[in-house]
C-alpha cells in the first residue's frame, strides 16, 4: 500500500517536471546547451537584486567558455531578452540588462514551477 502511494507520488513529480520542460521551450530562450537557460536565469536575478551584471561578472559567473556565452548573448539581445548598455563613466564597462521581455517570462515561469511543484 504505502509502495504504490509512493509511485504514485513519484509520477505526478515527474509528470510536473515534464510539464514544465515543455513550458520551457516554448517560453523560454533555450538553446541545445544548458548556457541560454543559466543565463536566462543570471540576467533575471540580477534585476531583482539590483546588482548590475557586467559583462566579467557574466563571464566569471556562468562556467562555459567565453565564445559559447557571446553567442548565446548575442541571440538574447537580438531577440529582445536583454540589452548591453555601457557604463556612463566608463564607456569600457558594459552591463546586461533584462528587458521586460525577459521579466515577464521569468514571472510567468515562477508561477509555472511554483504551482507544478506545489500541486504534485
Amino acid at each position: 500500500m504505502v509502495e504504490s502511494e509512493f509511485r504514485s507520488d513519484i509520477f505526478k513529480f515527474s509528470q510536473s517536471v515534464i510539464n514544465i520542460r515543455i513550458w520551457e521551450e516554448r517560453n523560454l530562450p533555450l538553446s541545445q546547451s544548458r548556457i541560454a537557460f543559466d543565463l536566462f536565469a543570471l540576467i533575471a536575478n540580477s534585476k531583482y537584486t539590483q546588482r548590475p551584471l557586467t559583462l566579467k561578472d557574466l563571464f566569471n559567473s556562468l562556467k562555459y567558455s567565453e565564445r559559447g556565452i557571446r553567442y548565446v548573448l548575442e541571440q538574447f539581445v537580438e531577440g529582445g531578452w536583454c540589452e548591453a548598455i555601457c557604463d556612463a563613466e566608463d564607456r569600457r564597462c558594459r552591463c546586461i540588462v533584462a528587458t521586460k521581455r525577459l521579466t515577464d517570462a521569468f514571472e510567468a515561469y515562477e508561477q509555472v514551477v511554483l504551482g507544478a511543484y506545489l500541486g504534485c
